[in-house]
């Protein structure tokens, strides 16, 4: 043991002692929430978890949401067809993305007695906002970007209300690609403490994925039912769902609360298996 030790000891070159004092100093002078040990030793070493700005960071995610019917973050993307994309990259000068709007939902949007006929975030209401609109685009290009995954990472981290720390993934559109799927699962690993909820129509993303083993405890990812009035939850090969009702049979109580979610936090909740919301 004392071998070990000498022999540790004298790896140990002036340099890495000299890094390792700067990275302890930040830490003690940071704000930085932590929620890992490997989070904390990759600070000392390294020189912080956030290795970007936080100008760079929010370059590259575009921004986060803070929905005012919700608790916590959001994240929303183009929703259904978006057709206004492709114009919107042309005067903005800005790339077209490989894949944008909903795949299924776009192809339901335009099918009576579905969720997403006439989607209230296709270009309707708020969302005919020029800035709105701006910031989804930018949202949806970030995904693509090799860094996104750490700015999510850092950012969450950092504007995240640990008193109630909730976080929706796409209040508005769904998942455009995989990679997007892949590097939510890993943001999901890296922020143990925040509670993350998916809703998704794009069941073919999820194909390959153990429930129990690839999913993070603490990310709920919900698939919608094709159909309006469609509750029987035991024929999904996917233990999570939600579906819409136009009746009063519902078990989301926004409705009395305003339209909010209020106190109830259930959609976040994996025991809860299936939530049923009123029809907007």
């Amino acid at each position: 043991m004392h071998g070990l030790f000498y022999q540790t000891a004298h790896a140990v070159t002036p340099a890495t002692m000299m890094l390792f004092g700067f990275g302890l100093l930040r830490l003690c002078l940071s704000s930085v929430k932590w929620t890992s040990w490997a989070c904390v030793m990759k600070y000392l070493y390294v020189g912080g978890c956030q290795k970007m700005l936080v100008k760079e960071a929010k370059k590259i995610i575009g921004s986060l949401g803070n929905p005012s019917k919700m608790p916590g973050l959001s994240y929303g993307l183009p929703a259904a067809k978006a057709s206004w994309v492709p114009e919107y990259c042309k005067e903005l000068n800005l790339p077209l993305p490989v894949d944008y709007g909903c795949k299924v939902g776009s192809k339901l949007s335009d099918i009576p007695n579905t969720p997403c006929y006439k989607c209230y975030a296709d270009n309707r209401g708020n969302y005919t906002y020029k800035s709105l609109k701006h910031g989804q685009l930018l949202r949806l290009i970030g995904t693509y970007h090799s860094n996104w995954q750490e700015a999510m990472i850092m950012l969450i981290d950092r504007y995240i209300d640990y008193d109630d720390p909730y976080f929706r993934w796409l209040d508005s559109g769904d998942i455009p690609h995989k990679k997007m799927l892949e590097d939510i699962i890993v943001i999901a690993e890296e922020l143990p403490f925040v509670n993350f909820w998916l809703p998704t129509q794009e069941r073919k993303q999820l194909h390959g994925l153990d429930q129990r083993n690839d999913i993070p405890f603490n990310l709920c990812i919900r698939v919608s039912h094709i159909k309006l009035n469609d509750h029987d939850y035991t024929k999904n090969t996917w233990y999570n769902s939600s579906s819409v009702s136009t009746t009063d049979g519902h078990n989301c109580p926004s409705d009395q609360h305003s339209n909010t979610c209020g106190p109830c936090r259930k959609c976040w909740d994996k025991a809860n298996r299936h939530t049923i919301y009123n029809i907007h």
